[in-house]
């Protein structure tokens, strides 16, 4: 009697690849790690279906696009060479099309912002050079408040955002209380716009070279100030120079009751130190988030 061995393979066209319906549209010049990507519809073709649906593929390419830093998390890999995002079995290409683009986006703003030194808002760190700003819905935002609205916040001392302001470091989103309030922050890809930008930072003064080392947790009135180098910020007009703004703060640190001596006032929300409410001054600020 001769036996006969039935095997059970997988349905090949299950795991064969399978472009999905439709077509992914990236609205500006974009980057995802190593991967650019030029505006326009992508097609996205998911290589196993049993591990994963186009609808799945779609939403996480619109996550790795809304990402920060470009570092995949989840445990997703990048092949920038083959357009392939990969979890394990879970896998998807994407192919920029040779459909026309469409119309620019409204929430994009047209111009970019530009950081001259590193910085941080909180937990994000904002590292020099050029950004992009797109805002989370048309209307309640125009794109010249939000370029000030970022600048205000790359000024602010702690990171905590004025309420009911939030800022999501994974994403670079700043959303007023709604989620789709707010605008977006992303590293500026593709060609540079002529013009001036839509803003820059710092844009009341010049930073210090170096930076001012607290050595101990210390507080000037209400600002505290814990161990470790911070920034200095000269502001514009007739402020004293970096060399004596640091002096000067120092002597603010010796105070043991944290009182200015006149004329000069503290704003804390900010960490400025000015000579009257608008004469010249200095801002410090912590060079890393506690």
């Amino acid at each position: 009697m001769v036996a006969i061995l039935a095997i059970a393979c997988p349905s090949a066209s299950a795991q064969a690849p399978a472009p999905c319906p439709g077509s992914f549209e990236v609205l500006h010049f974009d980057q995802i790690g190593a991967l650019e990507l030029t505006p326009g519809p992508y097609s996205i073709t998911v290589l196993n279906q049993d591990a994963l649906t186009c609808a799945d593929a779609s939403d996480l390419f619109r996550q790795f696009l809304e990402d920060y830093d470009g570092r995949l998390g989840g445990g997703w890999r990048l092949n920038a060479a083959t357009r392939t995002f990969s979890r394990g079995a879970a896998a998807f290409q994407v192919q920029r099309t040779i459909d026309p683009p469409a119309p620019p986006s409204k929430r994009e703003c047209p111009s970019y912002f530009r950081v001259l030194h590193n910085d941080r808002i909180g937990a994000l760190p904002v590292a020099k050079g050029r950004y992009r700003i797109v805002l989370l819905s048309v209307g309640p935002i125009s794109c010249a408040r939000a370029a000030t609205l970022f600048a205000r916040f790359l000024q602010d001392y702690d990171g905590a955002l004025p309420r009911p302001w939030l800022v999501d470091p994974g994403t670079g989103t700043f959303s007023r209380g709604h989620r789709n309030v707010g605008f977006r922050i992303e590293h500026w890809s593709g060609p540079v716009p002529p013009g001036p930008p839509s803003g820059h930072h710092p844009s009341d003064g010049s930073r210090c070279p170096g930076t001012f080392r607290v050595l101990h947790r210390d507080s000037i009135g209400t600002l505290t100030l814990r161990a470790g180098p911070y920034i200095v910020t000269r502001l514009r007009g007739r402020s004293p120079s970096c060399a004596r703004a640091t002096q000067l703060l120092a002597g603010f640190l010796q105070d043991f009751e944290g009182d200015l001596p006149a004329p000069w006032v503290l704003s804390a929300q900010t960490g400025t130190f000015r000579r009257g409410p608008s004469g010249g001054g200095f801002r410090v600020k912590p060079v890393r988030a506690r």
